[in-house]
């Protein structure tokens, strides 16, 4: 009767064929598993959950943090890369000054970077404890304790945040209002590594 039934045309699948399809679908799903996991670390995610306006905390703590761990504070669910920045360096002010008005004194200003998204090719960048820079591991760029573009394939700097203080004291990011990185050849900072680079060029 199995056999009457049978759709013409079709013929039964051999056990060894089933396994040996069975496993190249588990496999592939494995190492799709594995890729997305890659790309979730070199590329975090946008700031879900965070929108227009977002208070980050106490602007002198956080500016105390940064100053002592001699790194940024990291914001996972913005991308956002909180660093220090001296407005008395010469051009400095001029030339972030009118976006990032967290300023807490002559020589203290804190500034928000999109550290989740490299010019390039939107690689996530951490930062590089060594060398005192950001650090792409995708394709080599780098940028100072600033952003700025140091080396590497990137068409300009890290791209930032408008930010400031407000009337609580605490450091505001506008993440509706996204600012397009420094130019290649802005190097106010004059900033040179550190120490090693925690990244290949």
């Amino acid at each position: 009767m199995a056999d009457a039934k049978r759709r013409p045309g079709l013929k039964p699948v051999e056990r060894r064929t089933f396994l040996r399809y069975s496993l190249i679908g588990s496999v592939g799903a494995g190492l799709g598993g594995f890729g997305l996991a890659s790309l979730g670390f070199l590329w975090p995610g946008s700031p879900e959950g965070l929108f227009g306006e977002v208070p980050l905390g106490n602007a002198n703590d956080l500016a105390d943090e940064i100053q002592n761990e001699r790194a940024p504070i990291r914001v996972p669910e913005g991308g956002i890369s909180i660093i220090v920045w001296d407005p008395s360096v010469s051009g400095a002010d001029a030339a972030y000054g009118e976006h990032h008005q967290a300023i807490l004194s002559d020589d203290v200003g804190l500034m928000a970077l999109n550290s989740a998204s490299c010019p390039h090719l939107g690689c996530g960048v951490p930062w590089c404890q060594s060398s005192q820079w950001f650090e792409c591991p995708c394709h080599g760029s780098r940028y100072n304790r600033l952003g700025e573009w140091t080396g590497g394939p990137a068409p300009r700097g890290l791209d930032r945040y408008a930010s400031f203080i407000n009337g609580d004291g605490e450091f505001v990011v506008d993440l509706g209002q996204e600012l397009t990185g420094p130019a290649r050849t802005a190097n106010i900072l004059e900033q040179s590594p550190e120490g090693p680079h925690c990244v290949d060029a």
